[in-house]
């Protein structure tokens, strides 16, 4: 349901001759300002915003950063730049890219495909099919990039776009059409200062995100690598006795690819033991088929004695609730409680260690996920645990090991066949910390000019699933002064002398 769009209740004949002549009501579908008094100003985006538009020419030896619009997180914004040889790019001439763009996805638009170059270096590239917006005009005194990124990451702006499109075609964003969106520009220089550090506090978390993340793979790679025997991997073929006992005939269990990666876990000097050797039980989530409930209604909302489902497809990559959703149902339904670990079974293989929700509700899952509990409910062993599993997956080892075609399924069975490396225990805390570290705020009180920074100090402390709450936080905050901007209403900017 469109918010901010609407039919017109009538039209003047210049914008129907315009339209030419078209009837049809979805041709006028448009965001149109109220005539009220209002605190903001309506501007083109065109007259916003400057584009870049210079391109180079690949060196086949040369070292890229690369990013197409794949690598553009629709949940977050943020963008991963891969590292590639010139020879290696899909595209001889890419575009250019530096900090503190704005990349448009011409064809992700309406998925919210719009991210914030975070990243730093003289070798950033893209794909061409992004508009690259590198700065704002003198058009609105005192308009920061931030904060218009800040509108492009809302609905506000999807809705715009999605209402330019005649019904029936395939939803682009060109340069021709950024005359036709408005951004909500506020006559307040404070509210257009407030907005801005409020996205660049937002943008630097989830950089701080993906950087812990990144990290604890890097320490898990480096023990194991530091740490092996002296015995050298060497591939041989499946034995009967082997194959018996494995119970699986499927040749990528069997493969030296799969063989060579868990050998590094296997050639540990310290050891490694199964998940239920650690301790964890494995259990399958419940089926939510209505036939199986009987009663059920989906909700994007909390509502009192409804359970909080967590599902595999809404865990982030890095290990934190992504989308929120809500199921009421008569049924009583298995619990997940602190500390318990949700696996994705099939398809993503995405993990979390669950460490609260800001409701008092129930929490579950549904038959695609898997859950792990510890009777010792030690959640830094718990932690440690969906960090190794983590890194299997992203190493590509949990996908040799599964079973089927499309998704991939890892039944609960297959989950002693995952080795949990015995590191030391500094170690283990030093990698979970990284995920989860609960830590005070800094010390002071912050201000517009202090708040970056000060949030800066704070996401060195942070793990993984503080920074995400943290950002959500500010997310929420966000929303709420976009929606009085947009609706032309005043907006107390709490910064102005100073904030707890």
């Amino acid at each position: 349901m469109m918010r901010y769009v609407t039919v017109p209740q009538e039209l003047p004949l210049s914008e129907i001759r315009a339209g030419d002549a078209c009837f049809s009501p979805g041709r006028y579908v448009r965001f149109r300002p109220p005539k009220v008094s209002m605190k903001s100003n309506f501007v083109p985006l065109d007259k916003l915003i400057v584009l870049r538009d210079s391109r180079i020419v690949v060196k086949k030896d040369k070292t890229y950063q690369y990013a197409e619009i794949g690598d553009i997180d629709v949940g977050t914004g943020g963008i991963v730049f891969r590292t590639m040889l010139g020879y290696r790019l899909p595209t001889n001439r890419p575009s250019v890219a530096q900090y503190g763009d704005i990349l448009v996805s011409t064809v992700r638009t309406y998925r919210k495909g719009i991210g914030y170059v975070a990243d730093d270096g003289d070798n950033l590239v893209t794909t061409n099919a992004v508009l690259n917006v590198c700065g704002v005009t003198d058009f609105a005194p005192n308009l920061t990039l931030l904060y218009v990124y800040s509108f492009l990451r809302t609905d506000f702006f999807v809705e715009q776009v999605w209402s330019m499109l005649n019904r029936g075609l395939y939803p682009r964003m060109d340069k021709g059409a950024i005359d036709k969106i408005l951004i909500p520009v506020s006559y307040d220089e404070r509210v257009i200062r407030y907005v801005s550090v409020l996205m660049q506090a937002i943008v630097e978390k989830e950089k701080a995100l993906r950087g812990k993340s990144d990290l604890i793979h890097e320490l898990i790679q480096s023990e194991l690598k530091e740490n092996q025997k002296r015995h050298q991997f060497q591939y041989l073929l499946p034995s009967i006795s082997e194959v018996l006992a494995l119970g699986r005939l499927d040749a990528a269990i069997h493969g030296s690819e799969c063989k060579s990666k868990i050998w590094l876990i296997h050639n540990y000097l310290s050891g490694f033991e199964t998940p239920k050797e650690a301790g964890f039980i494995v259990t399958p989530g419940p089926s939510l088929e209505i036939k199986i409930l009987r009663t059920r209604i989906n909700s994007e909302q909390w509502r009192k004695d409804y359970y909080f489902l967590i599902t595999p497809t809404n865990i982030s990559e890095w290990g934190t609730i992504a989308k929120e959703q809500f199921i009421g149902t008569a049924k009583h339904l298995p619990v997940i409680k602190k500390g318990d670990i949700i696996f994705g079974e099939s398809g993503s293989h995405r993990s979390l260690v669950f460490l609260g929700v800001p409701y008092n509700a129930v929490v579950t899952t549904n038959a695609h996920g898997l859950y792990a509990r510890r009777n010792d409910e030690n959640i830094a062993r718990a932690v440690f645990f969906r960090c190794i599993f983590d890194w299997l997956y992203k190493s590509g080892v949990i996908d040799l090991l599964s079973v089927g075609g499309s998704g991939r399924h890892f039944s609960p069975e297959y989950f002693e066949m995952l080795p949990i490396p015995k590191f030391p225990e500094d170690k283990q805390y030093e990698i979970a910390r990284l995920y989860h570290h609960e830590a005070p705020p800094p010390l002071g009180k912050s201000s517009l000019d202090t708040f970056t920074d000060w949030h800066r100090r704070w996401n060195t402390e942070l793990g993984i699933w503080e920074l995400d709450r943290e950002m959500k936080a500010l997310h929420r905050t966000l929303s709420e002064v976009q929606e009085k901007i947009i609706e032309g209403k005043t907006v107390n900017v709490p910064l102005l002398e100073t904030i707890q």
